[in-house]
């Protein structure tokens, strides 16, 4: 009978040890995976977005003692524009830094900051209301997440300007140019309220479409029409700063919550200290860049009464933002022109 109690005994107990074995089995594993994420974007070698990656896999690569692992991508690598937002909304690629403007046929929301003269003109400050908006860091952030895209941080890549073939120093100087756009409703909205012929034109088509003479004008922040070489087939490069140009940094959802807690954590909090390193960055690239456009093409400085004619020009597209693209992408608009408000009294105040 003693016999029997011990084997009773050692075999109850037998399950119980492989099974303590097996979690901490599965525990050393987990501290030994490796995960590596593709990140995709839209420019080229040592451009700021490329600059931004690289730091930002440094950094992680760092902090996880290289169990997260990062392959980047270029533009035109692995697609352009809505190509990189499909890669990452099907788990292809894990990681996309671009304009929310590419994803606004999933995300009409995300189309808001595509609005002319609705963010601070200034870049600095647009980084500090981005950093403590609740749309930018808690309402968009639970928008794209239901379309599996988990928005981590946003930050301007520049102030866009206007790199021309004619002076541009009212709306009526837009009439009938062919003028290139992304692909989105919202942006078309907008040169057509300047009597432009908004065309669409894909990223890295667009310095033969300017040399062809099939589109006249361009937009973005200097550093970016530098890095294209836009300017060389340009005259006039118009300081408008109409709108934030912003990068949106996102990780397909599932990619993210596939790693372990302390991996999540590293990712988020890393992320969070880039968007100071990318208000650098983009600096940097946009001074340079304006000593190399001056050189090259002649630069139309905007008066603020000029710019408050483009502004009236820009307002009717907000109405129409409102009664067309669903009731909440009107709520956002509505929630960030309240928070902008504040902002800019705020600011007002303290000057």
């Amino acid at each position: 009978m003693k016999n029997i109690k011990t084997f009773l005994t050692l075999a109850l107990m037998v399950p119980l040890l492989y099974a303590c074995g097996s979690e901490e089995s599965a525990e050393t594993s987990s501290k030994d995976k490796t995960y590596t994420f593709k990140v995709t974007h839209e420019e080229y070698a040592n451009t700021v977005p490329d600059l931004y990656a690289k730091e930002l896999a440094r950094r992680v690569e760092e902090k996880s003692n290289g169990r997260i692992k990062f392959e980047i991508f270029q533009v035109g690598q692995l697609g352009v524009g809505v190509d990189l937002v499909d890669h990452v909304l099907t788990g292809a690629t894990q990681m996309a830094i671009l304009s929310p403007g590419n994803v606004a046929t999933i995300v009409p929301e995300g189309q808001v900051f595509a609005l002319h003269y609705l963010l601070p003109t200034d870049v600095k400050m647009a980084y500090d209301f981005l950093a403590d908006s609740k749309v930018a860091k808690i309402d968009l952030p639970a928008i794209y997440a239901e379309k599996n895209l988990k928005l981590m941080d946003l930050w301007p890549l520049g102030g866009s300007n206007w790199l021309t073939k004619k002076s541009i120093q009212n709306p009526s100087d837009f009439k009938g140019m062919p003028f290139r756009t992304m692909d989105t409703p919202l942006i078309i909205k907008n040169y057509e309220a300047y009597g432009a012929n908004p065309t669409p034109v894909p990223y890295t088509d667009v310095y033969s479409g300017l040399q062809l003479n099939m589109i006249s004008g361009v937009e973005n922040p200097l550093g970016a029409l530098v890095d294209m070489k836009w300017y060389e087939v340009q005259d006039y490069l118009v300081m408008s700063n109409h709108i934030m140009y912003l990068e949106g940094v996102f990780i397909n959802n599932k990619s993210f919550n596939g790693l372990p807690e302390d991996l999540q954590t590293i990712l988020s909090e890393t992320v969070d200290e880039m968007h100071s390193y990318a208000y650098e960055l983009q600096k940097k690239a946009n001074a340079e860049a304006a000593n190399v456009l001056a050189k090259n093409v002649e630069v139309i400085e905007l008066t603020n009464d000029q710019i408050a004619t483009f502004k009236a020009a820009a307002l009717p597209v907000r109405d129409y933002f409102k009664k067309n693209a669903g009731k909440r992408p009107a709520e956002i608009l509505e929630k960030l022109e309240a928070e902008l408000s504040v902002f800019e009294a705020k600011t007002v105040t303290q000057e």
